[in-house]
């Protein structure tokens, strides 16, 4: 407990956070080791410092654990002894703002994930003399520049159609500086910020960018053009084989990009906004797996047509293999966007019912936006879009090589609650 303590201050977590990480890992650690791992096995605890995160790992062999206690729905009792092992889980997950799960062969590896935290920024009024946009360079920006590009590309752009990045400077200047997020601007002769964007890989063969935001309607064209150019030639310098882009509003990004779908989102007050997506190959796309079930399939064949995505789509079935009787959902809330956003963390059995248990509690809360993410790289994960389709779930968006393989998203209808 002390190493993770003093590991997660020295890596950056106020005294507060780290006690939370602190309680996270002494719950995990106590409930493994309360006979879930065998004596003579080995549990690693690793701690590494993310930027604007701070991850702790647990690494130890897979002996049929059971995780059930980890969903965001999860409820102990208070008859059976077991329940308190359960409890000690629900601590840990509901202690930390992210989980994540992966196998490795026999190993498996849990990541308690907690943010620092952060100031949020000033409301910033839209400058009394726009950018002209007449003159301008492209170029990386300075911490303090990222830190007045934030709040001003707020007084540009509705705030539900913005990354939650963008309401903590602090958080974004420590995106850029541990190098996972890249950043460009479009800046005038006395320093003046015209635009701006940003990129950062979501896989080892996709980069996503975020942008571009222009600040002030002359040039914006040209602006917008000269940031895109700029991205994708940065990015192009990467082993990256395709970008994603998620421009601020629709425009013609007909140029540099082909269409991949538009989402709508609802705000709280009901407002609708439009989000669309689109992507480049940067590179020559080699092909790659997708695994569907058979009522998908069509839907997947018609999109990577349309796409020119060479794909070899494998079917997924159910030859009674035994599978983990209970499964686990990552769930990522943002409030203030009315928004959820859903993975497969663990397969289970009782898939469907933890689906609707999830579901049930969203409508409680009024949560008007359900967006679940399908691997479709990963056969177990497309295992489950039967079940989504059942629950009023639609493909609406797929994003290439952004995971294992393809990401298709779906989305829960309609987005009233």
């Amino acid at each position: 407990m002390a190493f993770v303590e003093q590991s997660s201050l020295v890596l950056g977590l106020k005294k507060t956070e780290a006690l939370r990480m602190t309680l996270a890992t002494e719950e995990l650690l106590l409930h493994l080791c309360g006979g879930i791992i065998p004596c003579e096995h080995q549990i690693r605890i690793r701690c590494i410092n993310k930027g604007y995160f701070i991850q702790t790992d647990f690494s130890f062999p897979g002996t049929g654990f059971n995780m059930q206690a980890f969903n965001l729905t999860a409820t102990p009792g208070t008859q059976d002894p077991s329940d308190f092992d359960d409890m000690r889980l629900i601590l840990a997950s509901r202690s930390v703002d992210r989980l994540k799960i992966r196998r490795n062969g026999n190993q498996l590896r849990i990541s308690l994930i907690k943010e620092k935290k952060y100031p949020r920024a000033s409301e910033l009024a839209k400058p009394l003399f726009p950018f002209a946009g007449n003159d301008f360079a492209i170029r990386c920006p300075s911490a303090d520049e990222l830190k007045f590009m934030a709040p001003l590309t707020r007084a540009f752009y509705p705030e539900l159609s913005l990354p939650v990045f963008f309401q903590y400077p602090g958080m974004l200047v420590d995106m850029m500086q541990s190098g996972e997020y890249r950043a460009l601007i479009a800046a005038g002769p006395a320093g003046e910020i015209g635009g701006g964007m940003l990129w950062h890989s979501l896989s080892d063969r996709t980069v996503e960018a975020i942008g571009p935001y222009v600040f002030g309607d002359s040039g914006s064209d040209r602006i917008a053009g000269s940031l895109i150019e700029a991205c994708i030639s940065e990015a192009g310098r990467t082993s990256a084989i395709a970008m994603i882009c998620h421009p601020p509003e629709t425009g013609q990004y007909h140029e540099y990009f082909e269409f991949l779908g538009d989402m709508d989102q609802c705000s709280t007050c009901g407002d609708l906004i439009r989000q669309s997506s689109w992507f480049r190959l940067m590179h020559e796309d080699m092909g790659s797996v997708a695994w569907a079930p058979a009522e998908f399939e069509a839907y997947l064949r018609q999109t990577y047509s349309r796409l020119f995505l060479p794909r070899e789509i494998r079917k997924v079935t159910d030859d009674g293999e035994s599978q983990p009787s209970h499964s686990v959902l990552s769930t990522q809330i943002d409030r203030p966007g009315s928004r959820v956003d859903l993975d497969i963390l663990w397969p289970g059995a009782d898939m469907e019912d933890n689906l609707q248990r999830h579901l049930q509690l969203f409508r409680k809360e009024g949560l008007r936006n359900v967006v679940f993410e399908i691997d479709v790289g990963s056969a177990w994960k497309s295992a489950a879009i039967p079940c989504l389709l059942r629950n009023g779930f639609q493909p609406v968006q797929i994003l290439p090589y952004a995971g294992e393989g393809d990401i298709i998203l779906f989305q829960s209808f309609p987005c009233t609650p």
